[in-house]
Parts: structure tokens; C-alpha cells; sequence
């Protein structure tokens, strides 16, 4: 069985050696709260000082060398800071910490400026109570050079063990222009001045606060940062992912850590997995231009500006182009018969207009009268129509995808209006009787009800306590009504109920499938290693593969090119993977010299055989059951075909089977095995709650 492994963590502690080594303190203030900014979170000065957490409350815990340290000392040193006066503290020992925040504490520990750049690869803050690290590529410069921004990864641990790769921006002070203080004002963010000379960014004192240079973790509006999940193409783009840093954060952690805990990671075994070709999740492309041709697409201009009638001239252009046969018009009103496209601005605009007019009115302004009747089209009910919004601000026709989207949206709120699926036979599911399927959105309850032949009812329910239905018992599952929910049931996405009455919950964790990145990152950085072999090495290499192998097309290229080997010359790793044409002769050369030399020439990742090795839970569809009323499942990256990156983590999602009922979420796996609800990717959770998102949006 293949395993899936996740971002929970198992830990082993060493007490004895820690209690040893460290001293542990929780300190804690008199005041209401701790800000996130108090200068007391940042101590560079304190030589015994290795690590603070902080979260949010009124406390915090420090981790300190057990030499040299005193309460007294400690509590003096504090005290200097704005705030330190309300601070008190009590010493603990490494068990009286819970088990995430003693991890926590370790992982800060790798700030210290012992473990700061292992060949110059990260860097690794503890700032304002938490881990972040970044690679000096990650910096953002300007034209001169100047540093404006970098991009860095926090990791935190949260209370069930679980570690989470968090990405931010931080942004010099040159850009406060572009930032947005609402929630938190500018005063309450901490200021990082940056060393070029070691790479690390440090508190800045107060006779330097708010210079340009300075940086704070916030982004500019409309921004915010951006770190990829993971690549495998090679190891410098390996390293400059979460899963790279993860990497070398659990190397480094053994390497100097390792006398007080281990780490490792939670894994599963997979029950059932669910891979598709991509052939024949496309199928659907074909459905859509059917059914765009058959009806034909409407498009609406209600932005009447000078160039918007051309463009959306051209959009029906790219279209047709696209879909060949397909009828595109132009009109004002929307169309019954046809997929309506509607061109508009963005919410924003019509809000800040419609204040504006009656600002104007207010103060007796005379502006033109007409500039006051602009209807907002997101007020406007399309019931009976199926139509597509696209915005000014933020559409542009530049790609098919792009248009394949568009439509395929129209065809799915075609689908809701006639209440039949078309976009997949239902039938091939074999279903003998109707399922039900529940969310609640702003809490606003949906229903839908497929029947076997793929016709289905919508239904928005309301609690109503004089006359009590079947759809009220459903609705105590979903924790939105506190005042009618019973039981707990919080972090419900979803209700699945089938014909005898069986239901099923499923849920949101903390919880994501990860590669297994330290065989990944090993064989990644083998790789990269400058080894290279002299030509008397090949010959004697490709003398004894020629002696070992049988199989006829690589005994033909070895016996080729064994003749043109110079014994003195030195060939690289590239050079001799470029000697050979198949792959599968590649392939064997490649591990045929790793086995018995110990170098990599190269990774082939992307092979069946290799994703199972490495990249398994990672991909396609993965369910496994925790106990008769509890199963999870994750969905992944298509596995076939796929590219050498993954953008973003997958998420592990739970299933309960609640009132005694089997677990029956198994059945319903496939449903998540089509592209039409995330183009290009597999759906995380059964389909047909698109279509209830999507009605909810066209009903509100």
C-alpha cells in the first residue's frame, strides 16, 4: 500500500537532556494583552537568550542556556523595555510545556547566529516570537539595487502538532503608500532593519525608526507573498520552495538537535487512490461546445465605454475561434435561450459611484442626472437566465483557458436552470437511487437532490420551528446556527446523505499531504554535486553493464560508445547522460552508476514507478479510514503528465459518519475525478456542491 504523509508531526523529547541544557520561562504581563509589537519580543542583546514564542494573549515563553542565566537577570533585562514593568515571569521545566510550543521553542533556537547560513542557503529569524526564514534570493531590489521588499516563510507549529509553511510579504517603509492600516495601526507594527553582511534582519532602535529602509510585514494593497509549495525540476529550484526550506530545517534541526528530540512525520496508508489520464478527464470540453453551439452566447455590454463593444466583438471572435460553430451576438437585454455573458465593472465601482450620488445630491450638486440611475448589476436578479460576469478591471482574454472557463461556468448555470447534469453522465455512475447533498453559505441552507437519471431539485431551506421538516435535522449539523446547532460538529463544508438515511459530514483540518521531501531533497542535491568521471572510470563502469545487463538496445549504445571514451578526459554529469538517445538506456546507465558509485547523474521523478516512491498522497484522489465513523481524503495534482512543480499543498479533509451511520463517502470518490469545476485540476470535494455554490450566488 502506498503511504501518505502529512504535516503532523510526531515528537520524541529527551526531558532530561533539555531540563539539562535549557531553561524554559513563561513570562506574562498585568496589562490586558501583549501587542505584537512590544520591542520586549525582540532581546539581541541577551547572550543566554536561544528562543521566544509568542502567539497572541498576555503571555510568552522563552528558551534560555541554562549557564549563565538568573530570574533576577532575566526580569532586570525585560523591565528596560516600554511595557516591561507589568512583566512577570515562572521558570518551568520542558514537560511542563506543551508538546507544540517546546517544538516551537527548538525550531526558533535555529536563529541563533550559529545556524544562520549553512551555505548560504537561508537565513532563519526568530522575530516577535516566530520563525522566519528566507533565501537572499527572495529579495526584492530596485533598478539601483536599492531593497524594497523580500518575501519569507514563517514556520509555526499550532496545538495539535501540526506544522503550517505560511508565506509573507515584508515591504520597506518607502512603500506605506500602497499599505492599508485598518485593523492594525501603523505604529503597532515592528520595524526590521536588513544586513547585507549576514543576511539577517534585526529590531530596529528607536533613533532609527521609520527610515525608508526600514521593513515591516505587511503588504502592499492587492499583494501579498508568495513562495511555491514545491518543485522537483532540480535542486536550486527545489531549495527555493516551502518544501525546500522544509528540507533543510529538518536537517539542520538533527544535526543540532538531535540529543533533546525527534522529529518525524505522520504518515497513513492509503486505502483506496484514484488516478486519471488527462484525456479523459477533457472529455467535458467536448460536452461544452456542443452545448455552446446549440444555444449560442449573448453578450451584454454594460460598461458603454468607447473601446468596451470592441471588445467584447473580439472576445466572441476568440470564441468562435476556439468552439467552431458557435453563434456569438450582441445585445442589451439578457437572452432566456442563450449563455449570457455580461460585461461590468467591479463591485467596488458601483458602490463608490452610488456613494457619490448621494453625496451629490446632499450637498445640492447639479451633475448630470443619468450619472445617478447606473443600475449595480450584482443587485440585479438572473433567475432563469445563465449568465457569466466578466469585469473591466480584472478579465483579459489571454488564453483559451481563460475562454474555456467562461463557457464552461455559463454551461454548469445552464445545467442548475434546466436541473439536469450534463457535464458528466451521471448514469456511468451506476447510482440505483438519489443522494442529497447539503451546505450552508452566510447562513443560508441548500439542498440538492440527485436523482439516478441525473435530474436534481435545489431547495434553499429555512428553520421554521412551528412547522419542523427532515431538512431541520440536517441543518443541526452545520455549527453557522448556534442557536438551533446541537452536537459538535464544527468546521462542517458539507452534508452527504444517501437513500437509507446514512449521513455523512465532511470536515476541514489542519492537516496536508506533503512529498517525502528528505529523500527527495538528498537525491535532488546528489544531483546537483559537481562529481564527474574520467574516461578510464566510464570504460570500466560500461565494461561491467555490458557484463551484467541483457537487454539488447542499451548493451547497442554502450557497445557505440564505449570505442570514442578518452581515458584522461573528465566527463560531467550532463556529458554522459547526452551519450546515450533512449531513455530507457539513460535510465539504466543512470542507476546502474548510482548503485555502484553512490553519484546521481540524474532524478527521473516524473515515472509512475518514481511518483509512487515520492510523491505519493500527494496526487490524484486518496482516501483511508481512521475508524468505523471516521475517514479522510485528499486530492491532489493530476499524477499523469504532470509538471515538475506543485503550487500549492493539498489539503486533508475529514469524514465522520455521524447518528450510527456507515461511512459511505467511499462511493462517492469519483465525483471529485472531473476537471470541469477547477480548471485543469480535480475538484476537492464532490462536484455537485459547485452546482449548490453556484446557486446560492445566482439566488442571492
Amino acid at each position: 500500500m502506498d503511504r501518505l504523509n502529512t504535516n503532523e508531526l510526531n515528537a520524541e523529547f529527551q526531558f532530561s537532556a533539555i531540563n539539562k541544557d535549557y531553561s524554559f520561562f513563561r513570562i506574562e504581563t498585568s496589562e490586558k494583552y501583549i501587542s505584537g509589537g512590544a520591542a520586549f519580543l525582540d532581546l539581541e542583546e541577551l547572550p543566554y537568550l536561544r528562543s521566544i514564542v509568542f502567539e497572541q494573549g498576555k503571555s510568552f515563553c522563552m528558551m534560555c542556556s541554562s549557564k549563565g542565566i538568573t530570574q533576577t537577570a532575566l526580569i532586570k533585562a525585560l523591565r528596560v523595555y516600554e511595557g516591561g514593568e507589568s512583566l512577570s515571569l515562572v521558570q518551568l521545566f520542558a514537560e511542563d510545556l506543551k508538546p507544540y510550543l517546546l517544538v516551537q521553542l527548538f525550531f526558533n533556537a535555529l536563529s541563533n547566529p550559529v545556524f544562520h547560513l549553512k551555505e548560504e542557503l537561508y537565513a532563519y529569524n526568530n522575530l516577535s516570537g516566530k520563525l522566519l526564514c528566507y533565501k537572499p534570493a527572495w529579495l526584492k531590489k530596485d533598478a539601483e539595487g536599492m531593497l524594497w521588499g523580500l518575501d519569507c516563510m514563517e514556520v509555526r507549529i499550532d496545538r495539535n502538532l501540526c506544522l503550517h509553511l505560511l508565506a509573507h510579504r515584508m515591504n520597506s517603509l518607502k512603500l506605506k503608500g500602497k499599505m492599508k492600516f485598518e485593523k492594525r495601526k501603523f505604529s503597532a507594527y515592528p520595524q526590521y532593519e536588513f544586513s547585507y553582511h549576514n543576511h539577517t534582519l534585526r529590531r530596529v532602535p528607536k533613533d532609527r525608526l521609520n527610515n525608508l529602509s526600514n521593513l515591516i510585514q505587511k503588504p502592499v494593497e492587492g499583494e501579498r507573498g508568495s513562495i511555491s509549495f514545491f518543485d522537483f525540476s532540480n535542486y536550486e529550484a527545489f531549495s527555493c520552495t516551502k518544501i525546500g526550506l522544509l528540507y533543510e530545517l529538518f536537517r539542520l534541526l538533527k544535526e543540532e538537535f538531535s540529543k533533546y528530540l525527534q522529529l518525524s512525520l505522520r504518515t497513513y496508508l492509503i486505502e483506496e487512490n484514484i488516478a486519471y489520464k488527462r484525456k479523459e478527464l477533457e472529455a467535458y470540453k467536448g460536452i461544452v461546445s456542443e452545448k455552446v453551439r446549440l444555444s449560442g452566447i449573448h453578450l451584454l455590454d454594460e460598461v458603454q465605454s468607447s473601446t468596451s463593444a470592441s471588445y467584447l466583438e473580439d472576445l466572441g471572435k476568440e470564441i468562435q475561434q476556439f468552439i467552431p460553430g458557435a453563434r456569438c451576438t450582441l445585445g442589451k437585454r439578457l437572452s432566456k435561450e442563450k449563455l449570457n455573458i455580461r460585461y461590468i465593472h467591479e463591485k467596488n465601482y458601483y458602490e463608490e459611484k452610488d456613494f457619490l450620488c448621494g453625496l451629490s445630491k446632499e450637498i445640492g450638486s447639479r451633475g448630470k442626472e443619468d450619472s445617478c440611475k447606473e443600475l449595480d448589476p450584482y443587485g440585479m436578479k438572473a433567475k432563469g437566465y445563465a449568465v457569466q460576469h466578466i469585469t473591466v478591471e480584472n478579465f483579459s482574454l489571454k488564453s483559451k483557458a481563460v475562454v474555456m472557463n467562461i463557457v464552461k461556468e455559463l454551461c454548469i448555470k445552464q445545467d442548475i436552470q434546466k436541473g439536469k447534469l450534463s457535464m458528466i453522465n451521471w448514469a456511468d455512475f451506476a447510482f440505483t437511487a438519489d443522494w442529497i447533498f447539503g451546505i450552508v453559505l452566510e447562513k443560508r441552507y441548500f439542498f440538492m437532490t440527485i436523482h439516478p437519471d441525473g435530474s436534481f431539485d435545489i431547495q434553499e431551506m429555512q428553520r421554521d420551528l412551528f412547522s419542523m421538516n427532515e431538512y431541520d435535522a440536517y441543518m443541526d449539523y452545520f455549527s453557522a446556527d448556534e442557536e438551533y446547532a446541537s452536537g459538535n460538529y464544527s468546521g462542517v463544508l458539507g452534508l452527504i446523505k444517501d437513500a437509507k438515511g446514512n449521513i455523512n459530514l465532511i470536515k476541514d483540518t489542519s492537516v496536508f499531504s506533503l512529498p517525502d521531501f528528505m529523500s527527495l531533497g538528498e537525491l535532488l542535491e546528489n544531483v546537483s554535486g559537481s562529481s564527474r568521471f574520467t574516461g578510464a572510470e566510464l570504460m570500466a563502469l560500461f565494461q561491467d553493464i555490458l557484463q551484467s545487463t541483457e537487454e539488447k538496445k542499451v548493451r547497442e549504445e554502450v557497445e557505440q560508445i564505449l570505442p570514442g571514451l578518452q581515458g584522461d578526459r573528465e566527463y560531467s554529469k550532463t556529458e554522459i547522460i547526452e551519450m546515450f538517445r533512449g531513455l530507457n538506456t539513460k535510465k539504466a546507465i543512470v542507476k546502474y552508476i548510482f548503485e555502484n558509485t553512490g553519484i546521481l547523474l540524474y532524478a527521473y521523478l516524473r515515472g509512475e514507478e518514481a511518483r509512487k516512491e515520492y510523491l505519493s498522497g500527494t496526487l490524484d484522489i486518496n482516501y483511508f479510514t481512521l475508524s468505523p465513523s471516521l475517514a479522510r481524503f485528499c486530492v491532489g495534482e493530476i499524477g499523469s503528465g504532470m509538471k515538475y512543480s506543485i503550487e500549492r499543498a493539498s489539503l486533508v479533509r475529514e469524514i465522520e459518519a455521524v447518528e450510527g451511520s456507515p461511512l459511505i463517502f467511499k462511493e462517492l470518490l469519483p465525483l471529485m475525478g472531473v476537471e470541469f469545476v477547477r480548471y485543469g485540476m480535480l475538484t476537492v470535494i464532490p462536484f455537485p456542491f459547485k452546482y449548490l455554490r453556484e446557486y446560492a450566488m445566482m439566488e442571492k
